[in-house]
């Protein structure tokens, strides 16, 4: 009976279906509002239930705009999103994919943040997190992107704990018009291609087609070298030297999973208030081994003799599709309803090496779930807004992988799957009321119930306080919640558990001032409490791990006229108080040992600049600077486990951030820079010329990242160029 119960509810919403969003101001209207009425227009947000204005909305909100896309030449999500947010970094993995981070909150699985499309959150739900959408190098089809820095559980549910990325895409009402693009790059190889149509079917409605495919073949060993903290000899003889590049071959860097193309292909169906869209993504990408895998004792547990050819390359990849349907209904001149649903089925696929042999190379799953939500809003009074709104999800987990159709579904921590299914609630509330013209108060509160868990409340408070047309005043107190993957729920739920979600606490104060309508100043500051919850694989109980508290500020200056937009930001995040629970494994600081007070995978410094010149009506100048100003808390938890090997300290033997003594080349400071320019030609068309990494042909330390957990290795980025030729139909 359960699964009708979610198809039903498609069905009902397929009868009916509708959509609609806000409009703000054209581009010519804008640029004839003053400072006051400019801070008053209501437009589309993302960190707010209830419609507000920019001005007021309680968070700190990075917004990028498809010409700030263009801009940079950006290849993927990650080198995007760094070069425009405060406190936002990635790092790579052995084991797993790439690793977005916000204010010092990064992990080994990415679902501590949502990647959310349209409204609706595309995260994988079994094993890893926010994973698709993110390397891919097809940009050309989103409008926007929001990232909210903090807290989002009060409007997004579960997992919103450090930040919400929201991609928005084009549709027909909004799109930039039909095109073709092509990008070829060098060094860091990779050819791609996008086209989009937007087709008219009538008066009212009509249909925007995307498609985008990329080869991705990577950058070389020679031009992205990986580099191993420490001096030791590998299962077939050769000897690794700290601090310098592996003698070896491995997979080229960021190149293709399993050598198959990207993919994204997208349609986008509208009529009046009603939006339909279907969406399929393909990615991922190669890894080079952790240490482990191929050194021998006591660095790795390869046998010796073993031929490098034994040991299978490692890699992750996704493919998912999502079908998304929602409508508004105006009630009333003061109410309206709005209800959404659809489809989403994720494929995840990992080959890995464990470091003894038999090696169980295919770790492979898919997942699908069914969504329906209604939103209530409207507007109590001419000072007072309100909408609440009801969701529920039907999952379904442990389905064959189409990626690996000849292999059974199989989880590292389940192991052979069997199929599963559960339900998720959610209910939500948000009121805003603008208690006089200074001042707007927000109030939210979501639940969400999920069969295997403890109930979740995620409230927020705010207070928005705006003395002058210039100055800005906010306070933001609020909570957000994370559950266990669906694989660990599984195992809880098995052995008769309830899980308990993770929670984080927080307080931000956020100061804005407009000195001029091209010169803004933002400045926030943030404290919050986190209690870290793990998971026992012998008890099958939800355990809790660390319980610390950290703080940071981010200052954002940005200047924008016709001619030249420069943005600045420099974040600074430190860890104040943090505890260990007897017993407990983390990775998150070695305070707790005597060693520094930072977190472990985190720059405490992070500094960005961002630039473009319209020079003349045909050229275009760019410019990106991204400075991490060295890893203190990575070289502690090297030097901790350093001083556990050689008994210094007591402690288990771990092998996993060690270091040959005096080795500190990968906490050092990483500095990326990447330039750009653009002409028109043809009228229409623009061709780019990009420059990433560009530091790198003078040391390839400037461009190094850190692997997460393992901190004492590094891979550098290639220094690398791209041409990119834009057709305008």
């Amino acid at each position: 009976m359960g699964h009708h119960i979610p198809r039903l509810g498609l069905l009902a919403l397929a009868a009916h279906a509708c959509c609609a969003a806000a409009q703000a101001p054209d581009d010519a209207s804008v640029l004839e509002l003053d400072l006051g009425q400019l801070g008053n227009v209501t437009v589309p947000q993302s960190a707010t239930i209830t419609p507000t204005t920019s001005r007021r909305v309680p968070a700190s909100v990075t917004v990028i705009d498809r010409q700030m896309i263009r801009d940079t030449g950006a290849r993927n999500l990650f080198d995007l999103l760094e070069t425009y947010v405060p406190s936002f970094h990635y790092l790579p993995h052995h084991w797993e994919a790439p690793h977005m981070g916000m204010r010092g909150l990064i992990g080994d699985r990415d679902d501590k943040y949502l990647i959310v499309l349209n409204g609706r959150v595309l995260n994988e739900r079994t094993h890893f997190g926010a994973m698709s959408e993110r390397d891919l190098p097809m940009l050309d089809d989103i409008q926007r992107i929001d990232v909210v820095r903090g807290p989002g559980s009060v409007v997004y549910g579960p997992g919103a704990v450090s930040m919400v990325i929201s991609i928005q895409t084009e549709s027909f009402s909004d799109a930039s018009g039909d095109a073709a693009t092509v990008k070829l790059g060098a060094i860091e190889q990779f050819q791609s291609l996008e086209a989009k149509k937007t087709i008219a079917i009538g008066e009212r409605h009509g249909l925007l087609l995307y498609a985008g495919i990329a080869n991705y073949e990577g950058a070389e060993p020679d031009d992205a070298p990986v580099v191993y903290g420490n001096t030791f000899n590998t299962a077939w003889g050769q000897q690794v030297k700290a601090g310098e590049p592996a003698p070896f071959d491995y997979p080229d860097n960021h190149a293709a999973f399993r050598g198959q193309p990207k993919l994204k292909l997208h349609a986008d169906y509208q009529l009046d208030n009603f939006r339909a869209w279907l969406r399929y993504t393909r990615g991922g990408e190669e890894l080079a081994w952790e240490h482990k895998v191929f050194g021998t004792k006591p660095i790795g547990s390869a046998a010796p003799g073993t031929p490098q050819s034994a040991i299978p390359d490692q890699g992750v990849g996704y493919q998912q599709l999502t079908l998304d349907m929602s409508q508004r209904w105006t009630l009333s001149p003061a109410m309206s309803l709005e209800l959404k649903g659809g489809y989403d089925t994720f494929d995840y696929q990992r080959v890995f090496a464990n470091v003894a042999a038999p090696w169980n190379q295919v770790e492979s799953h898919r997942e699908e779930q069914y969504l329906l939500r209604a939103t209530l809003s409207g507007q109590a009074s001419e000072t007072q807004s309100l909408a609440a709104g009801a969701e529920y999800t039907y999952s379904r987990y442990g389905l064959a992988s189409p990626g690996y159709p000849d292999a059974p579904p199989y989880s590292s921590s389940l192991g052979l799957m069997s199929e599963w299914g559960s339900a998720a609630y959610g209910v939500f509330a948000e009121h805003q009321w603008q208690v006089s013209d200074t001042l707007t108060n927000f109030l939210g509160l979501r639940a969400d119930k999920d069969d295997y868990t403890e109930w979740m409340w995620s409230p927020r408070w705010s207070l928005v306080y705006a003395p002058t047309e210039t100055d800005t005043f906010k306070s933001v107190l609020s909570r957000s919640v994370r559950k266990n993957n669906a694989e660990e729920l599984r195992k809880q739920h098995l052995a008769g558990q309830l899980s308990t979600p993770e929670q984080l606490q927080g307080v931000e104060l956020i100061y804005q001032h407009a000195f001029s309508r091209a010169l803004r100043l933002d400045l926030s500051a943030y404290y919050n409490d986190v209690e870290v919850i793990g998971f026992n694989s012998t008890t099958l109980a939800p355990t809790p791990v660390a319980n610390f508290t950290y703080g940071g500020v981010e200052l954002e200056l940005e200047y924008k006229t016709d001619a030249l937009r420069l943005s600045f930001s420099h974040a600074y995040t430190k860890l104040d108080h943090f505890e260990v629970e007897p017993g407990a494994r983390q990775k998150i600081s070695v305070a707790n040992l005597g060693y520094g007070n930072d977190l472990s995978n985190w720059s405490n410094h992070m500094t960005k600049l961002a630039a473009v010149w319209q020079a003349n009506e045909d050229w275009r100048v760019s410019g990106a600077l991204r400075v991490f100003w060295g890893y203190p808390g990575s070289q502690d938890t090297t030097q901790a486990t350093n001083d556990i090997n050689s008994r210094i300290i007591p402690g288990p033997y771990s092998s996993t951030a060690v270091s040959d003594p005096g080795y500190t080349d990968s906490f050092q400071e990483a500095v990326f820079l990447d330039l750009g320019a653009s002409c028109r030609v043809f009228g229409r068309d623009t061709l780019a010329f990009n420059a990433y990494n560009v530091l790198g042909w003078i040391d390839s330390k400037y461009n190094k990242r850190m692997y997460l957990i393992d901190v004492s290795n590094y891979r550098a980025e290639a220094p690398a160029v791209a041409l990119t030729y834009r057709h305008a139909f």
